[in-house]
């Protein structure tokens, strides 16, 4: 066997050299681990090839009002309930036992027009249930005491039955007709 030369010593010791860097740290920048934290894999193949676990998805309950409202005046349409117009999420509580609550609601035409209910019945001590209705496309906001009726159960279903005139009694700024029903389910 013939001894190695002094070029392949050379090599060796400067390839050996270049394996390793003076503080075993990675370049300022670079995405490679240093050698001494690389860890052997603990998984199998057959590990890495099972699904993940999922995670438990926590939902809340839903709100959601369905029927549709005849409006006639200074806005005119069929209104009714829909996600993906609303501007603001459906707020609404009820207490079934005392017969209070209240909702605001964003109702649309389908064509662009909006109608905000907000409907407040407070014990009776405090004052008749009130109703607000506004909407861009009327000048101010609408509020009444008359012309609806709420009723809620225990459930947490909000109806109110609309045969309401807003505005002036002999020539009403706003008419709207017809049965919401608003779902408000109690968190749990």
């Amino acid at each position: 066997m013939k001894p190695p030369s002094l070029v392949s010593i050379t090599c060796a010791i400067a390839l050996a050299g270049c394996s390793k860097s003076s503080s075993d740290k990675p370049e300022t920048g670079s995405a490679t681990p240093p050698a001494s934290s690389a860890k052997a894999p603990t998984a199998t193949a057959d590990a890495a090839a099972e699904p993940a676990e999922t995670a438990t998805v926590v939902t809340a309950p839903t709100r959601s009002a369905k029927g549709a409202l005849e409006v006639a005046g200074a806005i005119t349409g069929t209104f009714e309930w829909k996600k993906r117009d609303q501007k603001t999420p459906i707020s609404c509580a009820w207490d079934a036992a005392k017969e209070i609550g209240s909702f605001h609601v964003d109702l649309s035409d389908g064509a662009g027009k909006l109608l905000t209910l907000g409907v407040d019945v407070p014990t009776i001590d405090v004052g008749l249930p009130r109703l607000d209705v506004s909407s861009k496309d009327l000048p101010s906001s609408l509020k009444t005491s008359l012309g609806f009726n709420v009723s809620g159960d225990d459930t947490v279903l909000i109806t109110v039955k609309f045969d309401t005139k807003l505005g002036d009694e002999k020539k009403p700024d706003l008419t709207i007709k017809g049965t919401l029903e608003v779902s408000c389910p109690r968190k749990k």
